[in-house]
């Protein structure tokens, strides 16, 4: 499944909740349609430290970087230049589209300056995730990638991103925001164009009045910024129609428990019923059953170790087998929620990535992410 993916799709959406290695898998589904002859982009919020490293790629920015051909080669790529990588820059992201719409340089800088601007794109709830929906448009528009994978933030819930355009869009369309932000009318005889204002400036004048700063700045912002909410609109439709495409594809990646499994089914029914479809289900560090749980087993196979006291073995082998037994109930119940994941969600395939004994930190372990997406 995930091999036909990575050879026929040209957008990838990795998204999901925090902590469940997002990152990582994008990253090695990256790897997979480079080794395949792909111009691939993998863009990502914020990697690792060490996975950054471990793509040779440290100092990580907006831009676009090739990896190195040394790491490429490492890791299977032939083709020179097949595989970049880049950091999303919520900032930037929001930058470029108040570019794109408003002509005037110091009408640009005021709205950047302004406390209320940065408020928005920074803290707000969805901001993120509209960010990396702005940044998949801009790239998708240059055509300079045959896959682009994207790494959604981390977020609470996998419906955050979905939902981001559609938040944005309401709130900058609401009522109260667009009757501050029009335009004067031109037709009254003591019209707000005959005081050079607009209702944002009643705002504005009203902040001054009461001596409160945060209603200066919300007069300013809404009057330089009213240009710019119908781009905002605009951009937030054309990312719906964006994810809805059939060479866009969403996955899933979970951690095979009873939360995020109910989550992975709920996100499911929603892309189903807003006509974007979802691809897949990758199941993260998956436990696999440790085969020695009985005490005497355990302490048969000690006693046969060279060198190991056996004044230690009896408790040695008391206390693996307690270990054993946990980790095998804990494998028993990841089964469970995979095979309801499997039962609840027919049609979908679920590929199983097994946890690894240390965290993906190098060339070799990446690879080995790789090899079990692509055996599925």
């Amino acid at each position: 499944m995930i091999r036909t993916l990575v050879e026929t799709k040209r957008i990838l959406v990795c998204a999901g909740p925090g902590g469940v290695g997002k990152t990582t898998t994008a990253a090695a589904l990256g790897i997979l349609a480079a080794r395949r002859g792909r111009r691939t982009l993998v863009s990502t919020i914020d990697p690792a430290p060490r996975l950054a490293d471990a793509l040779g790629l440290g100092n990580l920015s907006a831009e676009p970087q090739p990896l190195p051909d040394e790491t490429a080669r490492a890791l299977g790529i032939e083709a020179p230049g097949a595989l970049f990588a880049a950091r999303l820059d919520t900032a930037r992201a929001f930058r470029r589209l108040v570019e794109d719409q408003v002509a005037e340089p110091e009408m640009r800088e005021r709205i950047f300056a302004n406390p209320i601007y940065r408020q928005i794109t920074s803290t707000l709830t969805g901001s993120q995730e509209y960010a990396a929906t702005l940044a998949l448009h801009e790239l998708e528009r240059a055509g300079q990638y045959d896959l682009i994978v994207l790494d959604t933030p981390p977020t609470a819930h996998a419906l955050d991103f979905l939902e981001a355009p559609r938040r944005i869009a309401n709130a900058i369309s609401s009522p109260a925001l667009q009757w501050f932000a029009r335009p004067p009318a031109s037709s009254s005889l003591l019209s707000w164009q005959r005081l050079r204002a607009g209702p944002a400036l009643v705002v504005r004048r009203l902040g001054k009045f009461v001596g409160s700063r945060f209603l200066d700045d919300l007069g300013a912002f809404l009057l330089d910024f009213r240009d710019v909410l119908s781009g905002f609109l605009e951009r937030a439709q054309a990312v719906e129609t964006l994810l809805r495409r059939q060479d866009v594809g969403f996955l899933l990646v979970l951690s095979p428990d009873v939360p995020a499994v109910s989550e992975a089914l709920y996100f499911s029914s929603r892309l189903h019923a807003a006509h974007i479809p979802l691809c897949g289900f990758i199941a993260n560090r998956v436990l696999t059953p440790p085969g020695l749980v009985d005490e005497a087993a355990v302490r048969s196979k000690l006693l046969r170790l060279p060198g190991l006291p056996a004044a230690g073995v009896n408790v040695a082998a008391h206390e693996l087998a307690q270990v054993g037994a946990y980790l095998e109930r804990l494998a028993r119940a990841q089964k469970r929620e995979i095979e309801r994941l499997h039962h609840d969600a027919p049609g979908i395939d679920i590929t199983t990535v097994p946890l690894l004994t240390h965290d993906v930190s190098n060339v070799e372990s990446l690879r080995r992410v790789g090899e079990f997406l692509e055996k599925g």
